[in-house]
């Protein structure tokens, strides 16, 4: 994996959110670790693929208290140091920190490099080598705290589509 861009190590909090009615919300991933802070901006739909990744992942994998659960504080001040739409997210565990990990990609970085691609070089290869706009750790319990509250977000507003599974399908 190529390096990130930014590397915020274990995070503080992790927080879905929705902004607007519905209809026509937008739909936002915060993190913050100290004073830093990051807002990715995504699709209903990411928001719910990232639930259900997260919904997985956690029945998967045992650990994930590698450090204490930081205090959360609900603060996430602005200006940003990271503000961009998501493109591609990504979810995996760090056996050496015991700490989940989570990927964030801009899509405008992630479309610019595919277009840039040379004859030799696939874009799929392009975007598969590329450098993750950010890199953080998060505990199971921010993530389950994440996986609830996403759940909350994703159905305030139009109700999902029934699944068979019980996976969040966002309208």
């Amino acid at each position: 994996m190529a390096e990130p861009l930014h590397d915020f190590g274990p995070i503080d909090e992790l927080k879905p959110e929705a902004i607007g009615v519905p209809g026509s919300r937008r739909f936002r991933l915060l993190v913050s670790q100290g004073r830093r802070t990051a807002c990715f901006w995504m699709e209903k739909e990411q928001m719910g693929a990232l639930a259900d990744a997260v919904s997985e992942l956690l029945t998967q994998v045992e650990g994930g208290q590698g450090i204490p659960d930081p205090v959360a504080t609900g603060s996430f001040p602005e200006p940003y140091e990271i503000e961009v739409q998501t493109g591609r997210l990504a979810l995996g565990f760090n056996e050496a920190s015991d700490l989940f990990l989570l990927l964030l990609y801009d899509i405008d970085a992630e479309s610019e490099a595919q277009e840039n691609a040379t004859e030799e070089e696939e874009a799929e290869t392009t975007a598969a080598n590329m450098r993750p706009t950010l890199r953080c750790e998060v505990t199971r319990s921010q993530l389950e705290k994440f996986y609830s509250d996403a759940a909350q977000v994703i159905q305030s507003g139009r109700p999902p589509k029934p699944s068979k599974n019980g996976h969040f399908h966002a309208n």
